[in-house]
């Protein structure tokens, strides 16, 4: 069962290696592992060697153990060279694919012409007169 799980993570990218399962597997023999729960942060912490394939592994996650659907906006601006994806992102914030409609109707957060009302309500100490 566990086999397969760390399969599906090298399918998606996530770069596991033989010895992470068997650290995994001690794991489980000596007791650490007893909920999914458990399974969970410890495979994690255990496989996972990079905070950058936290949000992957946990696509994964719930996808085997639970039957959600990956995301397939995630997984295309996971497959696209970051800088590239960065740069789309900087020309037409707007238009982000891993932004929801609504997110997309409403927008929130300081873009420009935003920002100038920020600059100007920051208090002023008496050493930082205009």
């Amino acid at each position: 069962m566990f086999q397969e799980f760390f399969y599906r993570l090298r399918d998606f990218g996530v770069p596991v290696r033989p010895t992470d399962f068997l650290r995994l597997q001690k794991a489980m023999e000596s007791g650490l592992v007893v909920t999914l729960d458990d399974f969970y942060a410890v495979a994690r912490a255990v496989m996972v060697k990079s905070e950058r394939f936290f949000d992957l592994y946990d696509q994964i996650f719930a996808n085997y153990f639970e039957g959600r659907e990956i995301d397939e906006a995630f997984l295309e601006l996971l497959s696209r060279d970051l800088e590239d994806a960065l740069a789309q992102w900087l020309a037409d914030p707007m238009n982000a694919p891993f932004l929801t409609d609504e997110e997309k109707r409403t927008p929130q957060g300081h873009g420009p012409g935003r920002s100038d009302g920020i600059f100007q309500a920051a208090p002023q100490g008496p050493d930082r007169a205009p």
